[in-house]
């Protein structure tokens, strides 16, 4: 019978199993934006292909860069037709995945305590920073970027595959958790490149489970001949893409190398180099004991089985991106998007020092360790909300400007940069699917209004009346205020244009403080009516250019603001 003592402590620890997933919701939630971005734009092209009927499989099987990515495809192009192409959806997606890892890391957890009675101490306590560490913040590029939610896949798989493979049937070569992780497998070798490591990192339980099999060899062998199947089938008919990076570089730059693989493992801890890469150093160590351990302490081999898989992969993972992105500079290793991989190895490394660390001191030092993983996670989490910002008004700023591609121009600081680096396939070719498939709305006509009698705001700076002159290094920085007079609401964005064209070469956010003009006009939403933006001299041809701010005013209309101002560029 459940005392009321006991049922405390499960509400309490239900309460800090949920409250890391709830906070990673409500990032979600405040930061996701439902604009397609970046390698999302390549799926365009299928979804169209669904659309006329005349999709076949090879549109699924070919490669995305170097990425097999069959299994995410079938998932993202589920998403995209059952809800119209909401993003956000699929951000929302990854955090689903993401709770079935987490159910994933506690069976695991709870099979070893059923297992070995005498190693539960700090179970709950692990479980609860591995849930921490999963749904870490630190990750924020893959939480609000939908595409990447094949990371998430590939980890559920990932898990999954060990839960399903802890502990065998006895006495049996070939039984269904062998088959189930296989199969597990299989599906994270065509979600992308790293997917193949899935085979490798696991090897070790495959040897140890095997032990109790009554032919325990052929278990090994034919996991071995499914890696290289995969291998072969992965590669078939691949060609590598003509602006890959060279991969030659990191035999050729060993000193860049080594770092920059040591800052990936680091990153979790640090967004800086330095620090990243003797985290890394520390980190590394912790591998390399651990499989010391592995090795000599057989009769804790079973346990620590299910573990080393989670050391594995992210050291598979963070060679196999030092090899291919190492000639892009090590800040490339300081990438948001590459701790949903790595945080696994603090979560591995988190559970096998449990397993060890049983008596004092070591169970003291344990404890410690432990926290100082929760605490900077929980530390790098709040940081990742001033990145949160930044990418929620980028992504905003590039989801209007895509709504008003038709007027925009293929410019270097055109605000269709937010969401992808090349305007002009956006135009030519994407939008024109997009808008067939009727998954986002397009603004396809809009009137260019003269200067209205009511002023909708003006640019305040620099002053009108002059010339403001510029070199090829200059910047300029415009600023100024807009409005919706006699209505309550500020507009969303202002659109620059030149010499009178009827396009814009570049647009920002209005959404900067502005309590005097809320005092002015007596109206508290005109509390964000300021906007301000800076431009390089080298968006402005030669000689004199005149410029004029524009609002879009949700129906149909581009209505100019108050003032000019001109620039005069040398060549």
């Amino acid at each position: 019978m459940m005392t009321p003592k006991r049922f405390n402590v499960l509400s309490w620890l239900t309460i800090l199993y949920i409250l890391p997933v709830l906070a990673t919701l409500a990032f979600v939630h405040r930061f996701g934006v439902n604009v397609p971005f970046m390698d999302s734009f390549g799926l365009v092209g299928l979804f169209h292909k669904i659309h006329l009927e005349t999709v076949n499989f090879s549109d699924f099987w070919v490669p995305h860069n170097e990425h097999r990515m069959l299994i995410p495809r079938v998932f993202i192009a589920a998403l995209a037709f059952a809800t119209d192409w909401n993003v956000k959806v699929q951000q929302y997606f990854s955090v689903g995945l993401s709770i079935l890892s987490a159910v994933g890391l506690y069976w695991i957890s709870r099979q070893q305590g059923i297992h070995h009675d005498s190693r539960h101490d700090w179970q709950h306590f692990a479980e609860i920073i591995s849930v921490i560490l999963l749904f870490s913040l630190i990750q924020y590029e893959n939480w609000l970027w939908g595409f990447q939610l094949a990371w998430f896949w590939k980890t559920t798989c990932f898990v999954f595959a060990i839960a399903v493979l802890q502990y065998p049937s006895k006495h049996r070569w070939l039984d269904k958790g062998f088959i189930l992780g296989a199969i597990l497998a299989l599906f994270m070798s065509f979600s992308g490149a790293h997917g193949l490591l899935g085979w490798i990192a696991i090897f070790p339980l495959i040897w140890v489970r095997s032990q109790a099999s009554s032919r325990p060899r052929l278990q090994q062998i034919l996991w071995l001949f499914l890696l290289i199947g995969s291998v072969l089938l992965y590669a078939s008919g691949y060609q590598e893409p003509a602006d890959n990076p060279d991969r030659t570089y990191v035999l050729k730059h060993p000193q860049e190398a080594i770092p920059f693989f040591l800052a990936i493992l680091g990153r979790s801890f640090s967004n800086t180099p330095q620090p990243a890469i003797w985290v890394g150093i520390v980190l590394l160590i912790g591998c390399t004991l651990s499989l010391w351990l592995f090795w000599k302490q057989s009769d804790r081999r079973t346990e620590l089985a299910a573990w080393l898989p989670f050391l594995l992969f992210p050291l598979g993972f963070s060679a196999m991106t030092t090899v291919g992105r190492t000639v892009l500079g090590i800040e490339a290793a300081l990438a948001s998007r590459y701790t949903t991989v790595t945080l696994l190895m603090l979560i591995g490394l988190l559970h096998i020092a449990r397993i060890c660390c049983q008596r004092q001191p070591w169970r003291l030092l344990y404890g410690a360790m432990a926290v100082v993983f929760a605490v900077f996670s929980i530390s790098r989490s709040f940081d990742a909300l001033e990145a949160g910002e930044i990418w929620y008004e980028d992504r905003i700023l590039g989801k209007h400007c895509l709504a008003l591609i038709e007027y925009m121009e293929p410019s270097t600081t055109s605000c269709i940069h937010k969401v992808y680096p090349d305007v002009n396939p956006v135009k030519s070719v994407w939008y024109t699917q997009l808008d067939q498939l009727g998954f986002f709305d397009f603004v396809d006509y809009a009137e260019f209004e003269k200067l209205p009698a009511e002023s909708h705001g003006l640019i305040d700076n620099p002053p009108p009346d002059e010339v403001i002159p510029l070199t090829t290094e200059s910047t300029v920085v415009l600023s100024g205020w807009s409005i919706f007079p006699g209505r309550q609401e500020t507009p969303e964005l202002v659109l620059l244009s030149q010499d009178d064209r009827p396009s814009f070469f570049a647009a920002t956010l209005i959404n900067q403080a502005s309590p005097d003009l809320a005092e002015v006009f007596d109206v508290p939403e005109y509390d964000q009516a300021r906007w301000q933006i800076q431009l390089p001299a080298t968006a402005f041809p030669e000689g004199v250019t005149t410029i004029r701010a524009w609002i879009y005013d949700g129906n149909m209309r581009f209505i100019p603001l108050d003032n000019v101002i001109q620039v005069n560029r040398d060549s």
